[in-house]
């Protein structure tokens, strides 16, 4: 993939939007850097379990994105 393809690349730019930051910081927590891209970072957000990240619920890649409406009681129990 190519420079452009890279979200924490993209981000390093001087205008980035909530939503740049947020893919970037989600496929930073996936492995990717500025030199290294992961071939799969996006399924990787897609499959996160990390709950307790503030991210979660607004990470990218995802259809029908969990907002707070949709969080059970088990998931904030824990």
């Amino acid at each position: 993939m190519s420079n452009e393809h890279n979200p924490v690349i993209r981000n390093l730019g001087n205008t980035t939007s909530k939503a740049s930051a947020i893919t970037a910081m989600c496929a930073h927590c996936m492995g990717c850097t500025a030199t290294h891209l992961e071939p799969s970072f996006r399924i990787e957000i897609r499959n996160c379990t990390a709950k307790q990240c503030p991210l979660y619920h607004v990470r990218p890649y995802c259809e029908g994105l969990k907002g707070p409406n949709n969080v059970s009681e088990i998931d904030l129990v824990g």
